[in-house]
């Protein structure tokens, strides 16, 4: 597993911590405006993951 700063294992790491913390509070918290809230800022942080992974992907096919 690669853990280097755009490895893939980190991003795999970081999607799975983002997910259990998803399950968490879906268990835990009660159905409404704050679970909602929740949910919709750990997709973001999600989104920003795989994106960065792109970015980091896309830059070494620059370079090379």
């Amino acid at each position: 597993m690669d853990l280097s700063a755009g490895g893939s294992g980190r991003m795999t790491i970081a999607l799975v911590v983002l997910l259990g913390l998803a399950a968490a509070a879906w268990g835990t918290m009660e159905p409404g405006k704050y679970r909602s809230l929740t949910m919709i800022l750990l997709g973001f942080f999600a989104v920003r993951i795989l994106l960065g992974r792109m970015k980091y992907r896309q830059d070494v096919k620059k370079l090379m």
